[in-house]
C-alpha cells in the first residue's frame, strides 16, 4: 500500500516589523502542532528584521523533495529568491504581522508565484491593516462603527471633527503599531496626534463607546466551493491581561456579536480566518472595533483561545487552515 504523499507546508515567520518576536512565538506553537500531524511536512522560513529568508538547505536550492528539516544548513536569500526556490511546497502559512507581513504585502508576491497560503488576500489584508479604510468599507456596508475623523497631511482636528465626537477618544496611526493614545481631554489631542504620526502620516481619531470589549475568531467556509456562511466563535472578553472566553453575555447579544463579525469578514472579503474585535455598551448596542486577518498564534493568544473555548482544539484549529488554503488555490474565487 502505497503511503499518502504529506502536504508540505512552509511556515514564514519573523519580519522586519515591530512584532517580530510575537510572530516567531506563534510559529513555534504552529510548528509544533504541525509536528505532531503525520499529514504535513514542515518547512520553517525564518525572514530576519531587514527581510532576508533563512531558508533550509534543501528548499533554499530548489529541491523539490526531500526537504531539510529544521537544524540543517541554511540558505540566506532576499525575499523574491526566497519564494522562487520554496519548490516543492503545497501551501504557505505567513505568520509574519505588521509592515511587510499580513498587510497584504506578501499576498502579493505568493500570489504572483501561484504559491496557495492560508489567510486573507491582498485587499482585505490591506484594507483591514488600515484603519481608515476598515471603516470606510464598514460604513459602506452598513455596519455600526463609533464615530471617527481621520487627520491627513498634517492638518489638525477642526471644531466640526471634535463636534462629532465624544470623549474619550482613541488616536492611532492608521496603519502599523506603537503612537496610540487614549485621550480624555481635548487639551491633550495634539501631543497624541504627534505621537501617531511618527508611526503614520494618516491619523484616526475615534471615539471609544463605554462597554466591554469583546473578541470573536472567524473562520470561513473551507475553501472556493465549499459554499456556507462563515463560521464565528463564540465571544471572549478582552482584558488587560488577555482575553477571558467565553465572555458571558445575554444570548441575544452574544448572537448579535457573532452575526457582526461574521458580516465583517464578508464585507472585507475575507478569507481563512479574522479576529473581529468588537464593543458591546451597556445598553447591548455592538461596534465593530478592528478586524485582524492574521491573528497572533502564542499560547494564551485570543485567536487560538476563543476557538478553544468553541471546542476546537489548537491542532484541529491549524490544521483546518492549512487544508481551507490548499483547496482555495491562488486567484479570484
Amino acid at each position: 500500500m502505497d503511503t499518502p504523499e504529506k502536504t508540505r507546508v512552509a511556515v514564514v515567520f519573523g519580519g522586519g516589523s515591530t512584532e517580530h518576536a510575537i510572530s516567531s512565538v506563534g510559529a513555534a506553537e504552529i510548528l509544533s502542532a504541525l509536528d505532531a500531524d503525520d499529514e504535513f511536512e514542515i518547512v520553517p522560513v525564518g525572514v530576519t528584521r531587514e527581510g532576508q529568508w533563512v531558508l533550509p538547505g534543501a528548499a533554499a536550492s530548489g529541491a523539490s523533495t526531500d526537504l531539510v528539516p529544521t537544524g540543517a544548513d541554511v540558505a540566506v536569500v532576499d525575499a523574491r529568491a526566497g519564494v522562487a526556490r520554496l519548490a516543492g511546497i503545497d501551501v504557505v502559512f505567513p505568520v509574519l504581522r505588521g509592515a511587510f507581513g499580513h498587510e497584504g504585502t506578501i499576498q502579493g508576491l505568493l500570489e504572483m508565484a501561484d504559491l496557495p497560503y492560508v489567510g486573507s488576500g491582498v485587499f482585505a489584508s490591506s484594507a483591514a491593516l488600515d484603519r481608515d479604510h476598515l471603516r470606510k468599507l464598514a460604513v459602506a456596508a452598513g455596519l455600526p462603527v463609533a464615530p471617527y475623523a481621520v487627520l491627513r497631511g498634517g492638518t489638525p482636528l477642526d471644531e466640526a471633527g471634535r463636534s462629532r465626537l465624544t470623549l474619550p477618544v482613541a488616536v492611532l496611526p492608521a496603519r502599523g503599531h506603537g503612537g496610540e493614545t487614549l485621550v480624555g481631554d481635548w487639551a491633550d489631542l495634539d501631543a497624541a496626534v504627534a505621537a501617531a504620526r511618527e508611526v503614520d502620516g494618516k491619523v484616526v481619531v475615534a471615539s471609544v463607546p463605554a462597554g466591554r470589549r469583546v473578541t470573536v475568531g472567524v473562520l470561513d467556509a473551507g475553501g472556493a466551493g465549499a459554499g456556507g456562511a462563515p463560521e464565528a466563535s463564540v465571544p471572549g472578553e478582552l482584558t488587560e491581561d488577555g482575553v477571558t472566553a467565553p465572555a458571558e453575555l445575554p444570548r441575544d447579544v452574544e448572537r448579535a456579536v457573532r452575526d457582526l463579525a461574521v458580516q465583517a469578514f464578508v464585507a472585507l472579503d475575507c478569507a481563512g480566518l479574522a479576529r473581529v474585535d468588537l464593543t458591546v455598551t451597556p445598553a447591548g448596542e455592538v461596534t465593530l472595533d478592528a478586524i485582524d486577518t492574521m491573528p497572533a498564534f502564542e499560547p494564551g493568544a485570543p485567536f487560538p483561545s476563543v476557538w478553544s473555548a468553541s471546542g476546537v482544539r489548537y491542532d484541529t484549529l491549524v490544521s483546518r487552515l492549512i487544508r481551507a488554503a490548499v483547496r482555495r488555490g491562488t486567484g479570484l474565487h
